[in-house]
């Protein structure tokens, strides 16, 4: 439900921005235009705070350790965490090369946030163990983001999702120009036009 809803507001938000692209600036055909600056297009076209493209429910177990030693397990805390994907936007660089009409995106580096859901499932092992429950979300966070980063599959759907969605955003731009999009960790051959 969460994802359908996250996802619905997602494609509102693009289609709103595509269309409010064309009539911005001036892509639905006129001719005798004048020829604008493809950056500066490609900037105000990605003027949105914050992308989110993954999320995903993830149940894990945390350790509590006596006095921060990392050898003396004081308790675990079974917990649920939700792990959101995204990016700044405005973080995404774009190169333009006029000669080959081509636009070389590279992606910032992806943000996740966590929230520890503190209703569902949050417990201690063993259940009669004395933590407080600051510690035992800082202890749930840490374990949960740590988890996302090396889940190869969270990065590489969030990293998919982003190039999906940045390349749907530029897509009436790009085209319109005769420009296609390139990824800086693709193989030119890899490399899709938008």
């Amino acid at each position: 439900m969460v994802k359908t809803l996250s996802r619905l507001i997602l494609w509102t938000g693009i289609i709103a921005l595509v269309v409010a692209c064309v009539f911005r600036f001036g892509l639905s055909g006129r001719k005798g235009s004048t020829n604008l600056n493809i950056s500066a297009i490609l900037t105000d076209s990605l003027d949105v705070a914050e992308l989110s493209t993954a999320e995903f429910r993830y149940r894990g177990i945390s350790e509590i350790y006596q006095n921060g030693s990392r050898s003396d397990i004081a308790c675990r805390v079974c917990y649920t965490a939700i792990v959101k994907a995204g990016i700044d936007l405005k973080k995404v660089l774009l190169d333009v090369d006029e000669e080959s009409r081509t636009v070389t995106a590279t992606l910032p580096e992806i943000d996740l946030k966590v929230t520890i859901a503190e209703d569902e499932f949050m417990g201690l092992l063993p259940s009669d163990a004395s933590v407080d429950i600051d510690r035992m979300l800082k202890a749930s966070k840490e374990d949960a983001e740590r988890e996302a980063r090396n889940s190869r599959e969270l990065m590489d759907t969030a990293r998919d999702n982003l190039r999906s969605t940045i390349e749907g955003l530029l897509f009436p731009v790009l085209r319109s120009r005769g420009y296609g999009i390139v990824w800086s960790d693709q193989e030119p051959e890899k490399a899709q036009d938008a």
